[in-house]
């Protein structure tokens, strides 16, 4: 019979639990004789009474907590989340109605910036408006089905199309579960990043975590990283693509770039040719190499795929320049109206950025979710089939769902061993979505 003790500890605040593991370093005594020490002196003193005298990084690894962000514009909860060690949940434009949200402007005060976002909000709301009609006529209530979930599903529907109306500025909430070397490394980052609010956001969070653990973020100021982190600020945040005169409607998806990978490698994949549903791709075929994907996405999808945190996925910066996607267009029926509108949108964010001198990071925030953007991943192949077959389901954006499904024709194309499960029904209206909600038990 094995003989191993287990024991669940999480009743204690995050820098006590990560100085109980961080003792199993240095003492071979059981956790509960710690245990006992912090119900004896309180975890304040069990801290207090330890000296770490080699680098505390990897204790920081051992303490978690929770930090969440509410009134933050779009980039910068992307700006929070970008790291492949996240964990968190932010607000869906797919399932909640935005129209009541504020809009952070870089520009207050300016006339035209203001009228912008002023103009996107109206276009938004008339598009929800002319989806959730549209969607009730065309989709009525079938005898037998609940109406609350046709309700949610109708709304879910109409979310999918006005989202691309709402510009990046508009304000969300975004939770974070992390350990508390993460938080310290991803915002001591964040605090040179080229948006002022992500630089605000960051210094303002460092010092509430210092106030609230102090002994794990007594950091010494060093201006030497602090300058390589200045000069490289947009290199490290952003994929960067530049503006150019012309504005045009993109509304293919085409992967830009063929996939490459290392194709020298010879690994048997017939035992991959009955591989249930659901079931992972081993670690080990991760040594084939890495596929590197190209292609152009609205931001609204981009922020889908990017919850990916296995690959690598750089934020890229948006330029009204890379066009609007038509998918959302052909959603309205080329409404003549919504047309105009949207073309005048553009042309006044040309005049904002031509006018008033304002960054190209800034522009983003007067740039529509639906404005498309350039994409570069980098995955293995355990991640590539599990992406491919995760965002190929029918509850996926469909201009995500065209990125799954030319990932699957690659993967089809090369590895016809392995069993995939890519669901390739046609994107149509589906009351389930009504059902994926969470919901009060009482």
């Amino acid at each position: 019979m094995n003989e191993t003790k287990i024991t669940i500890i999480d009743e204690f605040p995050p820098e006590t639990i990560a100085m109980m593991q961080a003792l199993y370093s240095r003492s071979s005594e059981s956790v509960e004789k710690h245990k006992e020490k912090v119900l004896q002196t309180g975890s304040d003193k069990f801290m207090n009474s330890y000296y770490v005298g080699y680098g505390h990084s990897s204790i920081g690894d051992c303490g978690n907590t929770t930090i969440f962000f509410e009134g933050l514009s779009i980039l910068a909860a992307k700006a929070i989340q970008d790291s492949q060690k996240f964990n968190g949940q932010e607000t869906s434009s797919r399932f909640i109605n935005f129209s009541e949200q504020n809009i952070y402007n870089p520009l207050k005060g300016n006339h035209l910036s203001e009228e912008i976002l002023y103009n996107w909000m109206q276009l938004y709301i008339k598009v929800l408006d002319y989806m959730q009609y549209k969607l009730t006529i065309k989709f009525p209530l079938k005898e037998g089905e609940d109406i609350s979930i046709w309700n949610k599903a109708i709304n879910a529907r109409a979310f999918d199309v006005a989202r691309g109306f709402l510009p990046a500025g508009i304000t969300t909430q975004t939770s974070w579960h992390t350990s508390l070397r993460d938080a310290y490394e991803k915002l001591y980052e964040l605090k040179f990043h080229p948006l002022e609010e992500v630089r605000d956001i960051a210094n303002i969070t460092l010092e509430d975590l210092k106030q609230k653990y102090p002994s794990s973020f007594s950091h010494k100021e060093n201006k030497e990283l602090d300058n390589y982190y200045k000069e490289n600020a947009l290199n490290i945040n952003y994929l960067e693509t530049y503006l150019t005169d012309d504005i045009s409607f993109v509304c293919d998806n085409n992967i830009l770039t063929k996939v490459s990978y290392d194709s020298n490698k010879h690994f048997d994949f017939k035992i991959l040719s009955n591989r249930p549903k659901y079931s992972k791709i081993p670690k080990y075929y991760s040594k084939l190499g890495i596929f590197n994907l190209k292609f152009k996405l609205d931001y609204g999808s981009f922020r889908d795929i990017q919850r990916h945190r296995k690959g690598l996925c750089e934020i890229p910066l948006m330029c009204y320049s890379d066009g609007f996607n038509g998918w959302y267009l052909e959603q309205v029926d080329y409404d003549k109206d919504i047309g105009v509108l949207l073309y005048e949108q553009y042309q006044k964010m040309q005049i904002l950025y031509q006018l008033y001198n304002i960054s190209d990071v800034d522009l983003q925030y007067f740039t529509p979710l639906g404005n498309n953007v350039i994409c570069e991943l980098s995955y293995d192949l355990p991640q590539m089939v599990y992406v491919a077959e995760l965002r190929s389901n029918l509850s996926v954006h469909p201009t995500l769902r065209k990125i799954a499904h030319k990932m699957a024709d690659f993967l089809e194309q090369e590895f016809p061993d392995i069993k995939l499960y890519i669901d390739r029904r046609e994107d149509k209206f589906n009351i389930n979505r009504g059902k994926q909600d969470i919901v009060s038990k009482n």
